[in-house]
């Protein structure tokens, strides 16, 4: 069934499985399922918004429910990964990247963080 064709409780629970599948994806890590997964989403958030809503409250109530609880783990994932990836990134391809100021840095002039107990 396409997208176009299928009733929005079942596009809703698709987008609920692809929130959940890029929340899994987040946490492992997997970059090629991240890619994979955004032209699902894309494609499904289309389709959402072109269909009418459903007479069928009862059923798509917890549906949107489980879509936040995904979509909301997904933000917290997506800014752990993002943080990860900013500190890693550099150490990982040795390239040039940006100061505390914003300003564009060569190899070598990343600052360093001293810790002591």
């Amino acid at each position: 069934m396409s997208e176009s064709t299928e009733s929005y409780v079942v596009s809703a629970e698709r987008l609920c499985d692809t929130l959940e599948r890029i929340g899994d994806a987040l946490v492992a890590i997997d970059s090629a399922t991240l890619l994979q997964t955004e032209d699902t989403l894309g494609r499904l958030l289309a389709a959402l918004a072109s269909q009418s809503i459903t007479e069928d409250r009862a059923s798509v109530e917890p549906l949107v429910r489980r879509a936040r609880v995904a979509l909301l783990r997904c933000r917290t994932l997506g800014a752990s990964f993002n943080s990860v990836a900013r500190v890693r990134l550099p150490l990982c391809t040795g390239g040039d990247g940006y100061g505390a100021d914003g300003g564009h840095v060569t190899t070598g002039t990343f600052g360093t963080l001293s810790a002591s107990a």
